[in-house]
């Protein structure tokens, strides 16, 4: 071969190897960009971190994601189990200055970065750790598709949230198009009992939304709501009295006091829990909206995803000793 047309091929093989390298995502860096000098460890032996499922879908649903897009977490979050660490130099163990690493890390369909939150969590009441997004105010908005949010312990991932968003065209040339978060708000409620006691009086929790309202001129809507053990209502809400709940264009927790059948006082949660299959009947404006069932042995079922010994704890649901999930059938 012609010594100069082997130069000429030697220096576009370089050029292209360089082109190359420059197109790989930096996976490395980026992991390593969210270890800290810590290199806090989750320890197998102990039980699995995991996020607060309601406080997560409490934080994310909010007016400024509607307006604007921005996925920002506006209330503080419990998690429960994170390694033990104390970090002598901040009150948060797991902070992005000095302390341990807690990230939190967005991903679209494709799998690729969209975003990166660093936070701060200190150790409350075992096994419960307070825990705030930092430097949240003013993330990129999110397109319309799938997306999958991570959380991590110095690089190593323990618990993951999909969810979709939406978008709708604006309504006039003076409006903005507007986003929706789609998934567990919808599909998801839980029954919440005061300190796992079930003498106490549990609500029934869920989210309420309606596309169509508008600040300024909120939809009201009437709810109403059965729990039936085997067939025969237990509990009840809305069926006498005021049930209207104000219905915003975005997810907004809302929090039933359940009722004894005859409306004459609050429910005890052993009336709830006492063995059988239920069903949850929720109506709105008079018409089924959402159906649920669960079953339950005398105690507060934690099955399926809500059970420790079995399930992922990528995708587990935590709801510690004092609430259940129950997912719309």
């Amino acid at each position: 071969m012609n010594p100069k047309f082997r130069a000429i091929l030697t220096q576009v093989w370089c050029l292209s190897l360089f082109a190359c390298l420059l197109s790989v995502p930096m996976q490395s860096a980026a992991s390593e960009e969210m270890v800290s000098t810590h290199e806090v460890a989750i320890d197998p032996a102990q039980p699995f971190p995991s996020v607060m499922f309601s406080d997560i879908l409490k934080s994310m649903s909010d007016q400024v994601f509607w307006e604007k897009g921005q996925l920002r977490f506006f209330e503080r979050v419990r998690m429960t189990f994170l390694p033990a660490f104390q970090d002598p130099q901040h009150i948060a163990a797991y902070n992005p200055n000095t302390g341990a690493f807690l990230v939190s890390q967005l991903r679209n369909e494709a799998g690729e970065e969209v975003s990166r939150v660093f936070w701060e969590s200190r150790q409350d009441s075992f096994p419960y750790w307070t825990t705030t997004a930092v430097g949240n105010s003013d993330p990129a908005p999110l397109n319309a598709g799938k997306y999958t949010l991570t959380w991590y312990i110095d690089g190593a991932a323990f618990w993951s949230l999909p969810f979709e968003v939406s978008t709708s065209a604006a309504a006039s040339a003076y409006d903005q198009p507007n986003s929706y978060l789609e998934g567990p708000w919808n599909d998801w409620a839980y029954i919440y009992v005061p300190n796992g006691n079930l003498s106490q009086n549990p609500t029934f929790n869920f989210f309420l939304r309606d596309k169509q309202a508008r600040p300024g001129s909120w939809v009201e809507k009437r709810v109403e709501l059965d729990v039936l053990r085997d067939g025969q209502l237990v509990a009840q809400y809305g069926r006498e009295g005021s049930s209207q709940l104000s219905a915003k264009p975005w997810w907004i927790a809302q929090e039933l006091a359940l009722r004894t059948p005859d409306d004459r006082g609050f429910a005890a949660a052993g009336d709830i829990l006492a063995a059988g299959d239920y069903t949850v009947v929720m109506r709105i404006n008079g018409e089924t909206a959402a159906e649920y069932s669960y079953r339950a042995e005398g105690s507060i079922p934690f099955s399926g995803r809500q059970n420790r010994d079995s399930a992922e704890p990528l995708n587990y649901l935590e709801g510690a000793q004092d609430r259940f999930y129950i997912q719309k059938q």
